[in-house]
């Protein structure tokens, strides 16, 4: 896979590739693609982070096919949502993607699932964040250390770490980057 602002070469199953353009006011505003099967077809669909001049951030969802689903966009220029993880985050055998909507400011973990070509919020956690101003990686992941998978990532203030899922979160102790590469290793 590779992406250059408005434009993706994404690779498929069986080495199929497919060019995203995207529109003139529009850019992929991501650290990386992601590549999760969403909706248990076998194929793995590419999730982005995709940004409107006018509109700000959406999260988005593209298929061999092309755009599958996104959310709707934040809705003002410069803002921005940074993913956390793609799991089955509440054990009802459907895949959730979580992002922290407006890492900077807004702060919110939220949840949300692929459903019948939309993407449908399951529940928003707020006062959690994973990503710092001139930082070029977000600080979360995805862990299973035996109860089932949970995200983590930080609280506001950069000051707990926390294991969320969409039942709600739990506190993991002082935040460090020693203490968050620990726990996602569950020790």
């Amino acid at each position: 896979m590779r992406w250059n602002g408005a434009r993706c070469i994404c690779g498929w199953k069986g080495g199929e590739q497919r060019i995203i353009r995207l529109p003139e006011t529009r850019v992929f505003e991501d650290i990386e693609a992601r590549l999760a099967d969403l909706d248990g077809d076998g194929q793995r669909e590419v999730v982005v982070v995709e940004a409107d001049i006018a509109l700000g951030a959406s999260l988005a969802v593209y298929g061999a096919e092309g755009l599958r689903a996104a959310t709707a966009f934040i809705g003002q220029t410069h803002r921005w949502l940074a993913p956390a993880a793609i799991g089955d985050l509440d054990g009802d055998g459907r895949v959730e993607l979580a992002y922290v909507d407006r890492p900077h400011l807004r702060l919110e973990l939220v949840f949300v699932r692929l459903e019948a070509g939309q993407m449908v919020e399951v529940v928003r956690l707020p006062g959690l964040t994973n990503h710092r101003i001139g930082e070029d990686f977000i600080t979360s992941g995805l862990r299973d250390c035996g109860a089932g998978p949970e995200v983590v990532l930080a609280n506001a203030d950069w000051t707990r770490l926390v294991a969320a899922t969409p039942r709600g979160q739990r506190d993991l102790g002082p935040f460090s980057a020693a203490a968050f590469r620990a726990a996602l290793a569950c020790r």
